[in-house]
């Protein structure tokens, strides 16, 4: 039986740092829809599919999408590990199919970069791969790519906070699956290219204004950003995974009580 891929995309609209960013108007559209079409692009994701949580905050996200013609599954609003689970239950994965994990934070997705990832992971023959266990591309341009089956088992064993918000800390640190890097070039993985602040907006707004649409190319970002390191100083202060370092937080506070 072929092994199937799925992309599951993970966003919601009441980000505490920047109130409903994925829903950002760029060049006329939502930037959630931006990064949908380029994902969508990917040549070795059979489906795609945008979770977010049953939370009526997220009515207007869920329709925006639905009516771009987008999958869409919701559940827990702060379980994303459950979201994910059951997500991929309601889809009936078996345990070789495989999932792309992506955040809505991230509009500048390539498609080719995703699809690399991929046919390394199935190369490979890991439980787990991703891009950025030891960072080779910016901020933005993070996936990871694991088994349901070793999603299955994160969910019925992860308890820590940080593991059930992250989705992949427990497959990633338990010990118990095959967890690979992405053996490729670094190409610039100190950018910041992901949106948390209004500061990281306005640098992709800049890109997304620079092309005026959503076809460009790692590649041509690159020297675009490149020609012009201004841009990138717009938001450098900013610190990578700011938002896994308030889980681990969480964590420690939920040990001490």
């Amino acid at each position: 039986m072929k092994r199937k891929i799925y992309a599951f995309l993970q966003a919601r609209t009441d980000s505490t740092r920047l109130p409903g960013k994925v829903l950002k108007n760029i060049l006329g559209k939502p930037m959630i829809i931006h990064e949908l079409e380029r994902v969508s692009r990917s040549k070795m994701i059979d489906d795609l599919i945008l979770l977010t949580s049953i939370e009526k905050s997220d009515d207007t996200l869920s329709n925006i999408v639905s009516d771009s013609e987008f999958k869409i599954y919701r559940g827990s609003k702060n379980d994303v590990l459950d979201r994910f689970y059951n997500c991929g239950v309601s889809l009936k994965l078996n345990d070789r199919d495989v999932i792309v994990r992506l955040t809505g934070d991230c509009p500048l997705h390539d498609p080719a970069l995703i699809d690399i990832l991929v046919e390394s992971f199935l190369e490979k023959k890991s439980d787990y791969m991703a891009n950025c266990l030891n960072p080779i591309y910016p901020d933005g341009l993070d996936a990871e790519v694991f088994t349901f089956e070793a999603l299955k088992n994160a969910h019925e064993h992860a308890s820590k906070p940080s593991e059930r918000e992250h989705v992949t800390p427990f497959i990633k640190n338990s010990g118990l699956f095959n967890i690979q890097q992405l053996e490729a070039p670094p190409v610039h993985p100190g950018w910041r290219l992901t949106v948390d602040e209004p500061a990281d907006f306005l640098v992709i707004n800049k890109i997304y204004e620079h092309f005026k649409c959503n076809t460009f190319t790692f590649q041509e970002m690159i020297s675009f950003l490149e020609s012009n390191p201004e841009i990138l100083t717009i938001n450098k202060s900013i610190p990578r995974n700011e938002g896994y370092a308030k889980s681990l937080q969480k964590d420690k506070n939920e040990n001490n009580c």
